[in-house]
């Protein structure tokens, strides 16, 4: 499988295949949030958190949060018609998170996971960074890749530019690189409460927070 090429796209624009297909798309917004992340950021130490080696992830407050996720994607409610592209009709989804992911000192790697612990969920992430040196690196691998096959697999790699969020199927195996100094955002929406799925084995360890 080919990677695709990290040209940042026009606003609005789509990829050539879309979610259905890949099982994953980048939103490009109309503006970035750099002029709030520090505020995002800055949560992350006031609330419970856990620390682990390099990592340290906790939940963000959540009007801040929602804000920096969704800046540049409220037009035509850009950000919401993704979520119901992969959740379909759903009178009321239910929504995980906002989790905001940390690494200090060292280059830090979840192994392959499922992109959301529920099945017809969709997982949205979004860059901290402000250098490319501290860009996250989002691996993604075909849908219906069973996990033993993701070592013989090509997968697709990211980094979103600040204006760039990544929307993910939940069935989707993927990976997660973050730099010394890298930082995400994560929101989980799915048709019902994770309740049992939280306890999966390819389970994003910062999704149960």
């Amino acid at each position: 499988m080919t990677t695709a090429p990290n040209r940042p796209p026009h606003h609005g624009e789509q990829p050539t295949l879309g979610m259905e297909i890949t099982g994953f798309v980048v939103y490009s917004a109309s503006s970035d949030g750099a002029d709030i992340s520090d505020e995002v950021k800055r949560h992350l130490h006031l609330r419970a958190r856990v620390e682990k080696g390099p990592l340290i992830y906790g939940r963000g407050d959540p009007k801040t949060c929602k804000r920096f996720m969704r800046h540049g994607a409220d037009n035509n409610n850009a950000f919401a018609n993704k979520i119901k592209e992969v959740l379909g009709d759903v009178d009321f989804p239910v929504r995980q998170g906002p989790v905001i992911v940390h690494s200090t000192e060292n280059h830090s790697t979840w192994g392959t996971r499922l992109a959301h612990p529920s099945h017809n969920a969709v997982s949205a992430f979004r860059d901290l960074a402000r250098t490319d040196e501290t860009r996250v690196a989002f691996k993604l691998y075909p849908p219906g890749l069973p996990r033993e096959a993701t070592l013989e697999t090509r997968p697709v790699v990211r980094k979103l530019q600040p204006h760039e969020i990544l929307f993910v199927n939940g069935p989707i195996r993927m990976e997660i690189e973050i730099p010394a100094g890298g930082s995400f955002v994560w929101e989980g929406n799915s048709e019902d409460i994770m309740g049992y799925d939280m306890l999966g084995p390819e389970v994003f360890q910062f999704m149960k927070v």
